[in-house]
C-alpha cells in the first residue's frame, strides 16, 4: 500500500496504525508515568525519555556535536512517543482553518525519525528523517517555504512527493527553543502548488511559537535540570513516593552517580567557562541514557550527581549491574577537541517502594557514595552502620564549641629529645577530649573531621591560647621550653591566622621564639598565599616545623620554598626499620636529604631501643616516642624536665662520634 491522505477529520491514534509501504509507524504510546515497571517479568524501570547513542566521534566536526546537543535537547522534553494532547491539536486545526491546508503536523526531528505530536491530515505517526521536508527545516532559523516540490532539487524524487501522497506545496517553521536548538517545526502541507507571502511566514512562524509555549508548559509540569533537562531532584521525590500508588510495590535498588569532584568542576569553569562545563555535564547524561538502555529513567539530583532507580535486590545481581554501568561510563567522553575523564563515585542502597516514608533514601544513597570514595571503591552498597559513623561525627561537629566552653578538653604534652644537646628542650601539646556523652574520644576521630568545617579555627585557637598560658605558667616557675602546636592548612589559610597568633603571644606575654608551628605536609602548603603566612609567621620569631614528613605531598621543589627548620619523619615511616632494609634505607636517605637542604629532622614513632640507636646513628637531630616519654599531663611537665637526667641515663649510649651523648 502506498503513502494516504487521511482525512481531515481528527480519529483515535489508536484507530489509525495502518501500514504505509516503507514509511516508519508505531503502535499507539500511551503516556509514560515515570519508574512505572513494564511488566511483570521487567526487571528494571520504564524510561521517562527515549534513548539515543551518542556517537564517540561527537566534536570532530561542529555539525555532528551542534547535532548531538539538539538531540539531547529533544529527548529531554519528554514529548517524543507522550500521549496525545488537545493543546498542540487545538493549535493544528487552527493552522489548517486560517492558511487553507489539509495537511497540518507539529513534527520532532529526531535522530532517525520524524514523530508526529499532534497532525491533522496525515495517516502516519512519523517518517524515517531523510524523507522528511522538517529535517531540512530545522536548519534555517526562519520559515522554509517550498511552492512546488516537484521543481525542487531536493524533492523532486522524494517518495513523498513521487509516490502516493504526493505534497507539493511546504512551508514550515521551526521549533527553536532559548537555548537555540531546533526540535522540529509547524508545517502546513498542500497536494498542490501554491504561494506563501512573508506576511503567511510571519503568521507561521507566530503559530510555532505558540506551539513553543506549550511545549515550555509540557516542561514546566514536570521539575527539569536547567543544564541537562533532565528530570531533577524534585522531580525524582515525587516519582520515588508515587511507586506504591502505581502498584510497582516491593524491592528497588537506588544508585547515585557522581561524575566530577567539585575541584575538577572549578578548575573546568577557570579554565574552559561554564559553557563548557555544561556541554560535558549533557554528554555525560546521554551516555549514562545510552548505558542505561531503557532500563530506568535518569535524574539529575544535583550539580554533578545522578540518580536512577533498578528493581530488584539481589545484591549480586545489582552490584554486577552497576559495576557494568560504571566501566561503561568511565570510557572517555569527547567534549569538542577536548577527552574528558571522570572521576565516578556510586553509592547505592535497596529500598521497599511500599514503605510510608521514602525521603531518607538518597540520603543514605549519599552516604555510601561517600562510604566508597573513603574505602577507595568504585561503589558501594548502604550499610546500617555507615549512619552510625556519619551521624556521631555530625553530632560531634555540632558539640564541639559547647565542649570547649565547657571545658571538656585539655592537652597533654610530649616531650622532645635533642639529640645533639643530649637533653629534652620541647613538648608538643596534643589535645585530648572527653565528654559526657560519648567518654575519650579519639583525636583521630575528631580532629579530621573538624578540619573540613569552621569549627577548626575554633579549635585551634583554643589549643593556641591553652599552650602559650601554660607555657607562661612554666616560664614562671623557671621552665623555659618549646611547645609546639598543630595547626592545619585551612588555619594557615585564615586571613587573620598571623595576627591570631601575634595576639596570642603577647597576651600570654610568652616570646614567639618559644612557639612552634607544626603544619601537616599538604598539597595546599605549596600555595602562594600559605607560603606567605608560614614566612610572616617565621619574620615574627616562631619556629616553623613540617609534620608526617614523607608521606604526603612533598617534592624537591616544594623542600626548596618552604619557610620551615625542621622535618619531623612520620612514625609509619620509623617502625619497621628494624625489620626492613629497604625501610631502614629510605629512612638514611631522608634525613641525609634534609641535612643536605639544610633542615633539623625529628623522627616520630621512636618506640624501642633498637629503633633509638639506629635513628642515633644516622644523625637524627631530635626524637620523640613513646620509648622516650608518653605524652604527659602538663602538672608532670616541670617535673619530668627538671629530673630528666633518670630518663636520660637509661637511654643507649653512644659516644659523641656516634651522635649522642646525655647531658647529665
Amino acid at each position: 500500500m502506498g503513502l494516504q491522505r487521511a482525512s481531515t477529520q481528527r480519529r483515535p491514534r489508536a484507530l489509525r496504525q495502518k501500514s504505509w509501504g516503507n514509511l516508519v509507524t508505531s503502535k499507539a504510546c500511551n503516556s509514560v508515568v515515570p519508574l512505572r515497571p513494564r511488566g511483570e517479568d521487567a526487571q528494571a524501570m520504564a524510561p521517562t525519555v527515549p534513548m539515543i547513542s551518542i556517537d564517540e566521534s561527537v566534536g570532530q566536526s561542529v555539525a555532528a556535536y551542534a547535532e548531538a546537543d539538539r538531540l539531547f535537547a529533544l529527548q529531554s522534553t519528554r514529548l517524543l512517543h507522550s500521549a496525545e494532547s488537545e493543546d498542540f491539536d487545538r493549535i493544528t486545526r487552527l493552522a489548517a482553518q486560517f492558511f487553507d491546508v489539509p495537511t497540518v503536523l507539529v513534527s520532532l526531528v529526531s535522530a532517525d525519525a520524524q514523530w508526529f505530536k499532534s497532525r491533522i491530515g496525515m495517516e502516519a505517526e512519523q517518517t524515517e528523517r531523510n524523507v522528511a521536508f522538517c529535517h531540512f527545516a530545522i536548519q534555517n532559523s526562519s520559515v522554509m517555504v517550498v511552492e512546488d516540490a516537484t521543481l525542487d532539487d531536493r524533492f523532486k524524487s522524494n517518495r513523498l512527493v513521487t509516490g502516493e501522497l504526493g505534497i507539493r506545496f511546504y512551508a514550515g517553521a521551526p521549533l527553536i527553543t532559548s537555548k537555540g536548538h531546533a526540535l522540529g517545526s509547524l508545517c502546513v502541507i498542500d497536494y498542490v502548488p501554491r504561494k506563501f507571502s512573508p506576511l503567511q511566514c510571519r503568521q507561521l512562524q507566530d503559530m510555532a511559537q505558540l506551539v513553543m509555549a506549550q511545549i515550555e508548559l509540557f516542561q514546566a509540569s514536570v521539575r527539569m535540570h536547567d543544564v541537562t533537562r533532565l528530570p531533577n531532584r524534585a522531580q525524582w521525590a515525587l516519582d520515588l513516593n508515587a511507586l506504591a500508588a502505581l502498584g510497582d510495590t516491593g524491592p528497588h535498588t537506588l544508585v547515585l552517580v557522581d561524575v566530577m569532584s567539585h575541584n575538577s568542576v572549578q578548575n573546568a569553569l577557570l579554565a574552559v567557562g561554564i559553557r563548557s562545563v555544561e556541554i560535558t555535564l549533557r554528554l555525560v547524561a546521554a551516555r549514562l541514557q545510552e548505558i542505561l538502555a531503557g532500563r530506568s529513567p535518569l535524574y539529575h539530583v544535583s550539580d554533578t550527581r545522578f540518580a536512577f532507580v533498578l528493581r530488584g535486590s539481589d545484591a549480586a545481581a545489582q552490584e554486577a549491574v552497576i559495576g557494568q554501568i560504571l566501566l561503561d561510563l568511565h570510557r572517555p567522553i569527547q567534549a569538542g577537541s577536548h577527552f574528558v575523564e571522570l572521576e565516578i563515585e556510586c553509592g547505592a542502597v535497596v529500598f521497599d517502594s511500599s514503605a510510608k516514608d521514602t525521603s531518607d533514601v538518597l540520603r543514605k544513597a549519599t552516604s555510601a557514595m561517600y562510604q566508597a570514595e573513603r574505602a577507595q571503591l568504585p561503589f558501594m552498597m548502604y550499610n546500617a552502620s555507615f549512619d552510625h559513623l556519619h551521624k556521631r561525627i555530625y553530632e560531634m561537629l555540632r558539640a564541639v564549641p559547647a565542649a570547649l566552653i565547657d571545658g571538656e578538653f585539655r592537652l597533654v604534652y610530649q616531650p622532645k629529645l635533642d639529640v645533639a644537646l643530649g637533653r629534652f628542650t620541647a613538648v608538643e601539646a596534643l589535645i585530648r577530649w572527653r565528654s559526657p556523652k560519648w567518654g575519650v574520644v579519639s583525636p583521630g576521630e575528631f580532629i579530621p573531621a573538624t578540619e573540613n568545617t569552621s569549627a577548626i579555627h575554633l579549635l585551634t585557637e583554643w589549643v593556641l591560647h591553652a599552650a602559650l598560658a601554660q607555657t607562661a605558667l612554666w616560664q614562671t616557675q623557671g621552665l623555659y621550653t618549646t611547645v609546639a602546636v598543630n595547626v592545619s592548612a585551612r588555619n594557615l589559610e585564615h586571613p587573620q591566622f598571623v595576627q591570631t597568633v601575634r595576639n596570642a603571644c603577647r597576651l600570654h606575654g610568652v616570646d614567639p621564639r618559644h612557639l612552634d608551628i607544626e603544619c601537616t605536609e599538604n598539597a595546599v602548603l605549596t600555595g602562594d598565599r600559605t607560603l606567605d603566612v608560614l614566612r610572616q609567621l617565621r619574620d615574627l620569631g616562631c619556629q616553623i616545623s613540617l609534620d608526617d614528613f614523607g608521606i604526603g605531598y612533598s617534592n624537591l621543589a616544594c623542600l626548596q620554598t618552604l619557610p620551615v627548620g625542621l622535618l619531623k619523619i612520620d612514625q609509619s615511616l620509623v617502625n619497621t626499620i628494624t625489620e626492613d632494609y629497604r625501610a631502614w634505607t629510605l629512612l638514611q636517605s631522608l634525613i641525609s636529604l634534609g641535612h643536605t637542604l639544610g633542615y633539623r629532622m625529628l623522627a616520630e614513632g621512636v618506640e624501642n631501643a633498637e629503633v633509638f640507636s639506629l635513628l642515633a646513628d644516622a644523625g637524627c637531630d631530635a626524637m620523640q616516642g613513646y620509648f622516650l616519654s608518653k605524652p604527659i599531663e602538663s602538672v608532670e611537665v616541670l617535673s619530668f624536665m627538671r629530673n630528666q637526667r633518670q630518663v636520660l641515663l637509661a637511654l643507649p649510649r653512644r659516644d659523641t662520634a656516634s651522635g649522642f651523648s646525655p647531658l647529665v
